[in-house]
């Protein structure tokens, strides 16, 4: 349903011009020295030297149950098509950005100024692409140009996210474990993702959150979302979806080892992940539901025929690209919502791995693992998967990490695998705030 609905703002005018030089030219200075108060959205690839933040809104939708997807990319289709833009030849369209819950039930608690989803218009966007970039003014909105400096990143605590967790909270997750291999014996499934939290009392500033986790994880996208006094970041290594020019990239991302300082001892644990069964297993279920999910839409992908290594900051994993040429009538959000969720988050079977979560996870898993991104009036977007990410109120900080469970999984491995996924939050988090008392 559309908090405002775009039909009755037609020909809404935009102005996109170009910001060459000073501390306006990096979109995390604008979010920075935006009001406290206002909506903002932030994303950051550094590997794709791209940067935007959202500010403000011009509109919003809010999107709910089974067809939440499809809901999505008509009213994005409505909220685009309505602007008339007036930007140089090469100036980027502007964008929407969209959030969704794992599941099509309305989150509660903590998570429900986001909702089940969101779809917004941002009425002052900033975009940092190939060394330029560029500010859109929607509707005449507009914001001071920052003249200070993005927030420094800070150096992440070494921190043991083991030492800050509860000891029922450990015996629970490893119960959970125990739980889906019980299931997995019975023939019941093939793969689980139990998942866990980890509260803190703690609350970053969001700016200097973000420059340290895009400075720290350089191969992540950086992802901020501010609603109310409410925000969401992440550091996520996996792509759910990405299309330019009729294209699409995903990717496998599941199987994964520790990293270490040593090169020969990484390379081992590397090796290790490569020829383990065990792994190799949980990335073929993953590979294959994406191949199934994609033949759905009449899409034929192509991908190699074995995975390789992602080595990133404190963990590597199984990784398998896989791209497309997209059929025209296939859009960025029917992607998104028949890969959504992927086996690598959720399992497989999807039903029995669902009612395992709803009744014995104990959480409301929110926005976490979920879609979230954005996408222009030519079609072209992104959407990653929330991963390694972090729910900010105004009194805690609650982290959130997942595992994946086959035949053959060991519980006290899963629980540290968890620990070695929310250390890439955690250590960020601790050094970027103030305690609560």
């Amino acid at each position: 349903m559309a908090l405002t609905d775009p039909g009755l703002c037609p020909g809404l005018p935009a102005t996109t011009t170009e910001v060459r030089s000073g501390p306006a030219t990096d979109p995390l200075a604008w979010l920075a020295t935006a009001p406290a108060d206002e909506e903002r959205w932030f994303w950051e690839a550094p590997e794709d030297d791209v940067s935007w933040v959202g500010l403000g809104t011009t509109d919003v939708v809010s999107l709910d149950g089974p067809s939440r997807f499809d809901d999505a990319a008509l009213q994005a289709a409505g909220l685009l098509g309505d602007l008339e833009v007036e930007a140089p030849a090469d100036a980027p369209q502007p964008r929407v950005a969209a959030g969704f819950a794992f599941d099509d039930t309305a989150p509660s608690g903590p998570w429900a100024p986001f909702g089940n989803g969101r779809l917004v218009l941002p009425a002052v966007q900033v975009l940092r692409r190939d060394g330029r970039t560029w500010v859109t003014r929607i509707d005449g909105a507009d914001r001071p140009t920052p003249v200070t400096a993005a927030p420094h990143p800070e150096t992440p605590a070494d921190v043991d996210p083991a030492t800050w967790a509860d000891e029922d909270a450990q015996h629970h997750y490893c119960n959970l474990v125990h739980l889906a291999l019980d299931a997995i014996r019975r023939g019941e499934l093939h793969k689980a993702v139990p998942c866990r939290s980890l509260r803190v009392d703690l609350r970053p500033d969001v700016a200097r959150l973000l420059a340290t986790l895009r400075a720290t994880y350089p191969a992540c996208a950086t992802l901020g979302i501010t609603v109310g006094n409410t925000s969401f970041v992440a550091a996520t290594p996996e792509r759910l979806a990405a299309v330019h020019a009729g294209r699409l990239k995903t990717a496998a991302l599941a199987g994964s080892a520790p990293r270490d300082s040593d090169p020969a001892i990484d390379a081992a644990l590397g090796q290790g992940l490569l020829t383990s069964p065990k792994e190799r297993y949980e990335h073929t279920v993953v590979v294959d539901a994406v191949n199934r999910a994609l033949a759905g839409l009449g899409v034929t992908d192509r991908h190699p025929r074995e995975p390789s290594l992602l080595k990133l900051h404190g963990i590597q994993h199984l990784h398998t690209p896989i791209d497309a040429d997209l059929p025209t009538a296939v859009g960025l959000l029917d992607l998104v919502g028949a890969l959504h969720p992927t086996p690598a988050v959720a399992g497989y079977p999807s039903g029995r791995s669902t009612e395992l979560r709803s009744v014995h996870e104990g959480m409301d898993r929110g926005w976490f693992a979920s879609p979230v991104g954005w996408l222009d009036g030519s079609g072209d977007g992104e959407f990653r998967v929330a991963l390694r990410s972090a729910l900010l109120t105004a009194t805690n900080t609650t982290l959130y990490a997942g595992a994946g469970v086959v035949a053959g999984s060991d519980p006290a491995r899963e629980l540290l695998e968890t620990d070695v996924k929310l250390r890439a939050l955690l250590g960020p988090v601790v050094t970027t705030s103030k305690v609560l008392r």
